[in-house]
């Protein structure tokens, strides 16, 4: 009886195989070898290890989402801003005012009455500084890690300085240490942001309701946008209903 035996070696890049031919069971000629060459699934970095083709893409399509999320919610900020004149209608106004150091601006509206428009420069700058909060469910991860180390490092400078915000903090450093280089938490920002609504309260009660400051808060500044749902990616299994 005569027949063929066929064999495979299957590796993470290629398939190699040998055709044998045979008679009475017994294995008497090689009919053909060979190996078939593929690329990787997978990119490689400098030390080798693996990189997702797809994630080059991922990492750019997620930036310019974050991009866009942060200009709309800089123009509905400053469109509620105008609505209470705690912004200014004119460009070159707008442009002064961006000359203006946000960091003296957050210390001295802890204690004293700030003027409407640098009130609402405050509030500007506390929405483009937001600081760090996870949207994982276990709030832990490689990355979370070392965030988490960082902002412990910078609570601790912060009780050394004696200093009751963040914006205090860092206007009392900034002219010897780069004030960016630190990791911040999104609450430290949302402390400061109520301490200083609770002085300025005091002098402009009319325009800083309490309506007022949830469309802020809540819905602008510290909104944060829920994860989308995973659902669909989960697939049907085939054994149980």
């Amino acid at each position: 009886m005569a027949g063929y035996r066929l064999g495979l070696d299957l590796g993470p890049t290629s398939i190699g195989w040998a055709l044998i031919g045979y008679e009475n069971y017994i294995e008497n000629r090689l009919i053909d070898v060979g190996v078939r060459v593929f690329p990787e699934g997978v990119d490689r970095d400098t030390r080798g290890l693996e990189k997702s083709k797809n994630e080059g893409r991922r990492i750019a399509r997620g930036t310019r989402r974050q991009k866009e999320r942060r200009r709309r919610r800089k123009l509905r900020l400053v469109r509620l801003l105008k609505e209470v004149n705690l912004w200014p209608a004119e460009p070159e106004e707008v442009k002064k005012l961006f000359q203006t150091d946000p960091y003296t601006l957050r210390v001295r509206g802890l204690d004293e009455k700030l003027e409407l428009f640098e009130l609402g420069r405050v509030l500007y700058h506390l929405n483009q500084r937001r600081g760090f909060k996870s949207n994982r469910k276990s709030g832990k991860s490689k990355d979370d890690g070392k965030v988490m180390q960082g902002i412990t490092e910078l609570e601790r400078k912060m009780n050394e300085v004696q200093a009751r915000t963040l914006g205090e903090f860092l206007f009392k450093i900034k002219a010897c240490e780069r004030i960016r280089n630190h990791y911040t938490r999104r609450d430290m920002y949302q402390t400061e942001f109520e301490k200083i609504w609770d002085k300025q309260k005091e002098y402009y009660p009319n325009i800083l309701t309490d309506q007022f400051k949830r469309q802020l808060a809540d819905e602008v500044i510290f909104f944060q946008r829920p994860l989308k749902p995973q659902d669909d990616l989960i697939g049907k299994c085939e054994l149980e209903p």
